[in-house]
């Protein structure tokens, strides 16, 4: 039996590590252009709208009117930090679709949460939020849809005010 030399078992590898790295490109290229049609809204926005792929999201809304957020991750990690709001009259509705990713929301500690998780992957909290399975009296309501991917909701300090009214 003959032992393979280095050279010819890089060479019958080689096209597969092109490929592979040529598919990531493609994947990559498609999230930029995808993020550039669909992102909208910054972080005094009541409305924002995300599309990251293969890379990270950090986002920090500052508008105290805030009542929708939408992330959309692939192959991407994420974190959305709602500790500098203050307690949302009406709630605050977050809807997460995510494949191959990993997402971290992080809420004042006097919020109460609702989530209604789909796909296969996971969804906890820090044991700190407070979940409510009633969706209309929800602070924060999160909607997602994941494949391969996990969701933390991590408690942080009180709201920035008390609840209007």
């Amino acid at each position: 039996m003959r032992n393979p030399n280095w050279s010819s078992v890089l060479r019958r590898l080689r096209p597969w590590v092109v490929g592979w790295f040529t598919f990531q490109a493609l994947v990559a290229l498609a999230g930029v252009l995808t993020a550039w049609r669909r992102d909208e809204g910054d972080a005094t926005s009541t409305s924002i709208r995300r599309t990251v792929t293969h890379n990270g999201l950090e986002l920090r809304p500052t508008n105290a009117d805030l009542s929708r957020l939408r992330v959309d991750l692939a192959m991407a990690g994420g974190e959305i930090d709602l500790t500098a709001l203050p307690l949302p009259a009406r709630g605050v509705d977050l809807t997460v679709r995510m494949g191959m990713a990993g997402l971290v929301v992080r809420v004042p500690a006097d919020w109460r949460v609702w989530w209604r998780f789909r796909g296969v992957g996971g969804i906890g909290t820090d044991g700190a939020v407070e979940r409510t399975h009633d969706e209309h009296a929800a602070d924060l309501r999160i909607h997602a849809v994941v494949v391969l991917g996990g969701l933390v909701v991590e408690a942080g300090g009180l709201s920035a005010s008390p609840q209007p009214g």
